[in-house]
C-alpha cells in the first residue's frame, strides 16, 4: 500500500517537474460562436494565425507616421443588411408555408374532391401565399441588390483607408522585426471547432475571423494574448473575447 502511493506521488511530481522544464506548450484552440436563441456553437473551417507580435499595436504604430483619419463608417451596411436579412427570411417562411398548404389541399383532394368546400378553402388559401411569395421575393432580391451595392462601396473605401493606412511594404518590414526568428503558424479549426498547435514557451497571439452564426454583415475578430508557459493548455475564443467587425 505504502509503495503504491509513493509510486502515485513520485509519478504527479514528475509530471509537475516534465511540465516546469518544458520549452514548449501544446495549445487546444477552441473556437465558438453564440447563435439567436443564446445558444454556443463550434466554428468550424476557421483560420488561425499564431504570431509572436500584437498586430493591433503594429498598425497603431503605422497610422501614428501614415495619419490616415477615421475609417469609413459602416453604419449604413449594418442597417441595410439587418432589412436584407428580415426580408429574405420573410420570403423563406413563406415558402415553407406554401409546401404546408400544398400538401394538406392534395390530402383533402385525394379525401373529399376538388368540389368540397374544405379543398376550396385550402386551395384559396394556396393562391393566396403564392401571390405573397411573388411580392416577397421581388422585395428580398431589391433589398439584395441595395445591400450588395452599399457593401461594395465599403469595401472600396475600406480597402482605399487599409492601403494607406498599412502601406504593405512598411507593414512587412514592422513585422519582419517582430517576428525575428520565432515561428509563425497557421492552423483550421475542425466540425468540433477545435484546433491544436505547439508553441515555443513565450508570448504569442492567435488571430482570426469567424462568422457570427445568423449574421451575414459581422464577423467575430481575434487578436488574443496568450501565455505559452509549458505543458498544455485550453484556449477559447468566443464572443466575450472578440471584436465585432463589419464583413465585406
Amino acid at each position: 500500500m505504502v509503495d503504491s502511493v509513493r509510486t502515485a506521488v513520485f509519478g504527479a511530481l514528475a509530471l509537475v517537474v516534465v511540465a516546469a522544464c518544458s520549452t514548449e506548450t501544446d495549445l487546444t484552440i477552441l473556437a465558438q460562436g453564440e447563435n439567436a436563441e443564446g445558444e454556443t456553437v463550434p466554428l468550424s473551417n476557421i483560420k488561425l494565425d499564431i504570431v509572436p507580435y500584437d498586430i493591433d499595436e503594429l498598425y497603431e504604430e503605422l497610422e501614428t507616421t501614415t495619419q490616415p483619419g477615421q475609417p469609413p463608417e459602416a453604419d449604413s451596411l449594418r442597417a441595410l443588411a439587418g432589412t436584407y436579412q428580415d426580408a429574405c427570411a420573410a420570403y423563406r417562411a413563406t415558402s415553407d408555408s406554401i409546401e404546408t398548404v400544398r400538401q394538406r389541399a392534395t390530402d383533402i383532394r385525394q379525401r373529399e374532391g376538388e368540389a368540397s368546400d374544405a379543398y376550396r378553402s385550402a386551395f384559396q388559401q394556396y393562391q393566396t401565399l403564392v401571390q405573397r411569395e411573388e411580392q416577397r421575393f421581388a422585395r428580398c432580391q431589391d433589398v439584395t441588390d441595395a445591400y450588395t451595392s452599399v457593401r461594395n462601396e465599403y469595401r472600396e473605401a475600406r480597402q482605399a483607408w487599409e492601403r494607406e493606412a498599412w502601406p504593405p511594404e512598411e507593414f512587412a518590414t514592422a513585422e519582419s522585426l517582430r517576428i525575428g526568428e520565432k515561428p509563425v503558424q497557421t492552423v483550421e479549426t475542425d466540425p468540433r471547432g477545435a484546433a491544436t498547435v505547439t508553441v515555443p514557451n513565450g508570448d504569442w497571439w492567435i488571430l482570426g475571423t469567424g462568422p457570427v452564426p445568423g449574421s451575414i454583415s459581422q464577423q467575430y475578430r481575434w487578436n488574443v494574448q496568450i501565455a505559452a508557459e509549458g505543458g498544455r493548455d485550453t484556449i477559447r475564443l468566443s464572443s466575450e473575447n472578440a471584436q465585432l467587425q463589419p464583413v465585406f
